[in-house]
């Protein structure tokens, strides 16, 4: 069983959001609203009720509204929410690095991070969190079942024996998918990751990501599980 109890969380709220051009030409993805609240809301909401209450934000496109936003929820809810700029994207382990060099002490812990795309149900980091005290690794991984049709452009997840994970593959080659269950970009994270996304190449898609540090722990001895969630939808443009 996870000893340690999270309490922190790691938002990658960096984005510019090109798909959903022109809405976030002029808000950032994470603000775009659904039924009358931005979407952050929804992820910080689901955090707050799993009692994880110290969160940074990855900021870059339109970050001061991102920042004013920061500042307001800290105000109005008992959650600090402090924000990091990524001078430049490049990446979620990019990133994280950007959380480490200038907030130390959120990776000091078990951490959740966790992309923003997501207009998560209020007992979604609940569950997560619940599963990760209830195993015995040191990592926890949100996961999906994938369509045949996703295969090779979604994350697949090879299983070891005795059904922890033993790699996160990226958008592998038709066929040669592990298996058709993927990686959500949300994880329970240990503070020993920090040591490895500090140490990621530049992938053949041109970014750092946190994928491989993940997959170089676990390599290394890191155990980590995963729960299959149901998939939280996106936001859309109004009809």
């Amino acid at each position: 069983m996870s000893e340690s109890v999270v309490r922190r969380a790691v938002l990658l709220a960096a984005g510019r959001g090109s798909r959903l051009r022109p809405h976030t030409d002029t808000t950032p993805k994470p603000l775009l609203v659904h039924r009358g609240k931005p979407t952050l809301d929804y992820l910080l909401d689901s955090l707050q009720a799993a009692g994880i209450n110290d969160i940074v934000l990855v900021t870059h496109h339109l970050h001061e509204q991102v920042e004013s936003y920061a500042e307001l929820r800290t105000v109005t809810h008992d959650q600090r929410v402090r924000c990091v700029h990524q001078a430049h994207l490049f990446g979620t382990a990019h990133a994280l690095q950007a959380v480490i060099e200038a907030t130390p002490d959120i990776v000091a812990a078990p951490f959740v991070l966790s992309a923003t795309d997501y207009i998560v149900p209020r007992d979604f980091f609940t569950e997560l969190s619940s599963f990760h005290h209830a195993h015995d690794g040191e990592a926890s991984v949100s996961l999906k079942q994938l369509q045949a049709e996703e295969m090779a452009t979604r994350s697949s997840v090879r299983f070891n024996e005795n059904q922890s994970l033993a790699e996160i593959v990226e958008k592998p080659e038709p066929g040669t998918a592990p298996s058709s269950i993927g990686a959500n970009l949300t994880f329970v994270l240990p503070s020993d990751i920090v040591p490895y996304v500090q140490d990621v190449p530049v992938s053949a898609r041109g970014e750092q990501e946190v994928q491989y540090a993940i997959n170089q722990w676990l390599a290394n001895g890191g155990a980590a599980f995963g729960l299959v969630q149901a998939i939280p939808p996106e936001w859309q443009p109004p009809a």
